[in-house]
């Protein structure tokens, strides 16, 4: 019996070992390698292929080489090329598993998302209805702890592809290689972990940390090292319109995240992080954004705090494309702009306030292209270098910021300041040199035809701004436009200067007021055109404004801007003047023109200094000197202006447009003197004329038909001078005001004064009594000059000494009634006289030959009759005589010619006098034709005399 205890012990010692061996080393690899991939399949209708399966069950060693997960179609969705599992039983008496080691060689997972949005992996398992029954240990502790000593994953490859998007998304990683020491879930246990990641044949993402799973925290270090993100953004971003053709990240994490708490404890310190040759293209392929290098340094995070800073931002020579498409519409805004936007749920989480701070951002040699579509306009800043201070969560601290760049090669702009975001406050020094003014034509065509051909603005300020909900604004300092000229829209300049400095300008929004200390203009240059329809080339500068829906109306309670200007200075000016609508063109220059304005201040009633001066064509000079009221000039100025030596053959195409004469030579010199009060003006002009002397006569349909040569030979005196005294009045508020018509006015009056009453002008420049020069008066009948007319021919002389080129004009006059008369009575006295023998002593021959001569005429019966009727009358003997004479007369036949031939004597006479008597050259009297007159007194006769040229 014992016998056969002893053997069946002896068989099963021998039996259970075999078996543990045959099993361990036989038919568990077997059943592993055949019957487990059925069991799974028609489990849990999973595929799995497994090559070979090898077990120690004496080492506990357990090695899988070339398992296989494949999907419907056969094709593997999970592979491993080998698994060891090293296990230790001998820890179950320690009540824990331990692994000594395990180790997966070249694991493969291919992960595919279909259009739908289902991963591959996921439709191999099925799923099952769950036990209503619930598992009440599952949240429980591990019964008995698990650890691994070693875990190793060797050259594992990682292939995820998405259909989703319109051009399928494909990327491998791999090899990874993963290697944990120590992985243990025993409390406060530390494991070490490292990943190392490859893409491309480059090693990009690594990751060095210890972690402990009781509690759950992690702490280390991971690094991604210039991982391409084109793909990416691509796959990620896809319904923005902007492109990342290329670009790489960069990134240095230390880590420390702890799950065991209610609220996770996720921070890092002194992260560093980086973005190299980032190109965003738009979708014709032009570049953007371009971004060599972005360096962010010390990034600290803490996600129970929420908070994140970096200490320092840099950006090196960046590249952006800002363009302005229609309607000013900023193009970088819609390439980033998703195409779609993604709906919004309608649970609304809390939003936690997080904090943030950027301590410095450095933007170095920056390019930035500013193209304006709507004007075809490109500004060019580069280099271009940016520095800011503080840029932090907290809406109301100041962010400071430190910017210049120049901008088109040439010119350069710095802006250094603080700003608030929370009030929009700005508090900045602007600094700005050569800003070419030409860049502004395409914004300034839309409402004007002038064209800006040069100019460029020099500033140097200061700028105070405020934009809430009261605005406020300051500017002060100084600028300088340089260079400037402006010309119209055939190219011809208009304006222009050399330079324009304005000093210590102050600006402000509220209240509005404007102070500029002083003015300083240099080389200004005006060019006025009148053109020959009579317009200005300065007319119709300014285009009609577009017609907008909505008419906007000014406030009534709209400030009034308080302006103070200290002193304005011109320095070398020059103006040039050409008049196309006259005859002959004229064109005429001003140059060396300086002077100033005193201040000009809207707050005080004190009149401004005006003071000007230059020269004028070759040889002339002008002088403007006043006091006025700058901004109220209606009603208050004081004007002198002075022209001295004016070359006047210029002025030919005036003359000739007015007066009907060009000028041959001559100097013009004027004293003006206005006084403007209450928009009244009241103007002396002293006009003097040297050497005046007209040339040919011009045919014009606006000259008047004065005769100016006479009225300048009387003007003019014996050594060429002409002056006139000129004053001019007008009311400056009448609308039909035109200071041109009131001169040519008040000139036309004295013209026309001239030629009315020519010696009583004369008389009164002269000095003399002219009151009775316009005839000589002769006796009716007679040729004679009598003794009271020796006196006019002395004032001839005094006028003629001293004018000239002035002529005397006789007419030869008589009166055909009172010369008729005078003739007939002379004509009967000398038959009387004829017919009264010399030396005849015979009683009243006179009587006798006089009744002798009336009955010759008529008949002794009428001759009888008429004594009759004079007797009757009691007439005496010398009256009867003296009737008797006329009654004879009247008979008389007293001719035409012989009249005229009376006129022609006269006439002589008076010029034999002015020549013998008065030495009056023969050439300056001037003999008009025979013609009637009017009777002086009914007495006397007339001759005319008149003054020529």
């Amino acid at each position: 019996m014992l016998k056969k205890c002893l053997k069946n012990v002896l068989f099963w010692l021998i039996f259970l070992p075999l078996l543990y061996t045959l099993s361990g080393f036989i038919i568990l690899p077997w059943w592993a390698q055949t019957k487990l991939p059925t069991l799974l399949k028609e489990k849990l209708g999973l595929s799995v292929s497994i090559e070979k399966v090898l077990f120690n069950p004496f080492t506990f060693e357990l090695h899988v080489n070339n398992f296989a997960l494949q999907d419907t179609t056969g094709s593997n969705v999970a592979a491993l090329e080998h698994l060891y599992v090293n296990y230790e039983p001998t820890s179950l008496f320690k009540k824990e598993f331990f692994v000594k080691s395990l180790l997966v060689e070249k694991p493969f997972v291919d992960l595919k998302m279909d259009a739908n949005g289902t991963l591959n992996l996921l439709t191999l398992f099925h799923t099952k209805n769950t036990s209503s029954e619930t598992n009440t240990t599952a949240n429980e502790t591990l019964a008995m702890p698990f650890v691994i000593e070693h875990v190793e994953i060797q050259n594992g490859e990682t292939l995820f592809s998405d259909e989703r998007t319109k051009e399928p998304f494909k990327i491998a990683l791999g090899p990874i290689n993963y290697v944990v020491n120590n992985l243990s879930f025993y409390k406060d246990d530390l494991s070490i972990h490292a990943l190392k990641v490859m893409l491309q044949n480059e090693e990009k993402i690594s990751l060095a940390s210890s972690a402990s799973f009781e509690p759950l925290k992690f702490y280390g270090e991971l690094t991604i090292q210039s991982l391409p993100l084109a793909s990416f953004w691509k796959y990620t971003l896809s319904t923005i319109p902007a492109t990342l053709s290329q670009g790489e990240l960069s990134l240095k994490v230390p880590f420390s995240i702890d799950l065991s708490k209610k609220k996770p404890l996720v921070s890092f310190e002194k992260a560093t992080a980086s973005l190299d040759n980032i190109r965003f293209v738009d979708t014709e392929k032009k570049t953007v954004i371009e971004v060599p290098s972005l360096k962010l340094d010390t990034i600290d995070f803490d996600l129970q705090t929420s908070h994140i800073s970096i200490e320092k931002a840099t950006i090196s020579k960046p590249f952006v494309d800002v363009t302005l498409e229609k309607e000013y519409a900023l193009k970088l805004v819609r390439l980033f702009t998703p195409s779609s936007t993604p709906q919004a749920t309608t649970k609304q989480e809390a939003s936690t306030e997080w904090k943030f701070a950027l301590k410095s951002l450095h933007v170095n040699q920056a390019t930035v292209d500013i193209a304006d579509q709507n004007v075809k306009t490109v500004i060019h800043l580069s280099p271009l270098n940016l520095t800011t201070q503080n840029i932090t969560h907290d809406m109301n601290k100041s962010i400071a910021f430190d910017f210049n760049s120049t901008v088109d090669s040439t010119a350069s702009l710095g802006l250094k300041g603080t700003f608030i975001p929370a009030s929009i406050s700005l508090d900045m020094l602007i600094n700005a040199n050569n800003l070419s003014f030409e860049k502004a034509q395409p914004y300034i065509s839309a409402y004007t035809t002038t064209l800006i051909q040069d100019g460029a603005l020099s500033l140097n300020a200061k700028l105070k701004a405020s934009f809430n909900q009261q605005p406020t604004l300051k500017i002060e300092g100084d600028a300088t436009i340089s260079k400037f000229s402006l010309a119209d829209q055939y190219k011809k300049s208009l304006v222009a200067w050399e330079t324009l400095n304005v000093a210590s300008v102050v600006y402000t929004l509220t209240p509005a007021a404007l102070s500029i200390q002083n003015i300083m203009l240099d080389k200004p240059y005006i060019n006025l055109d009148v053109k020959k329809d009579g317009t200005t080339n300065f007319a119709n500068l300014l285009k009609a404004p577009p017609a907008s829906s909505k008419t906007q109306k000014a406030s009534s309670t709209q400030e009034t801007m308080a302006i103070y200007i200290g002193n304005i200075v011109l320095k070398r000016g020059t103006t040039h003047f050409q008049d196309a609508s006259l005859f002959l063109p004229f064109a005429t220059f001003a140059d060396q023109l300086n002077g100033s304005i005193s201040t000009l201040d809207t707050k005080n009633t004190k009149p401004s200094l005006l003071k000007l001066e230059g020269k004028v064509d070759k040889y002339g000079y002008a002088k403007i000197e006043g006091s006025v009221l700058p901004f109220d000039f209606k009603n208050r100025a004081i004007l002198k202006i002075i022209f001295k030596n004016i070359d006047m053959p210029s002025l030919t195409p005036y003359s000739g447009k007015f007066v009907g004469y060009a000028i041959k030579e001559g100097k013009l010199s004027m004293d003006l003197n206005y006084k403007i009060k209450k928009g009244l003006m009241e103007g002396a002009n002293k006009i003097n004329l040297d050497s005046l002397t007209l040339g040919d006569k011009i045919e014009s349909k606006e000259a008047s038909d004065l005769p100016l040569g006479l009225a300048i030979a009387i003007l003019k005196d014996s050594k060429g001078q002409i002056d006139i005294d000129l004053p001019v009045s007008g009311d400056l508020n009448d609308p039909e005001f035109r200071y041109g018509s009131i001169v040519w006015r008040a000139f036309g009056n004295l013209i026309g004064g001239i030629l009315t009453s020519p010696f009583k002008l004369l008389g009164s420049m002269l000095g003399i009594e002219t009151e009775n020069l316009k005839s000589i008066d002769f006796a009716a009948g007679e040729y004679a000059i009598i003794d009271s007319e020796e006196e006019k021919m002395g004032q001839y002389q005094q006028i003629l000494e001293k004018r000239s080129e002035l002529k005397l004009m006789i007419t030869p006059s008589f009166n055909e009634t009172l010369d008729t008369k005078a003739l007939q009575e002379q004509n009967v006295t000398a038959q009387i006289e004829a017919l009264i023998p010399k030396k005849s002593k015979e009683d009243d021959s006179y009587g006798k030959t006089i009744k002798k001569l009336y009955i010759q005429k008529y008949s002794d019966d009428a001759y009888s009759k008429l004594i009759k009727t004079y007797k009757e009358e009691n007439l005496d003997v010398g009256v009867i005589n003296d009737n008797l004479i006329a009654k004879i007369a009247e008979g008389i036949t007293i001719t035409p010619e012989t009249l005229q031939a009376l006129a022609l004597k006269r006439s002589e006479a008076i010029i034999q006098n002015l020549i013998t008597k008065h030495k009056i050259a023969p050439a300056r009297l001037i003999k008009n034709e025979p013609q009637t007159s009017d009777a002086i007194r009914d007495e006397w006769v007339g001759c005319a005399i008149s003054v020529s040229n």
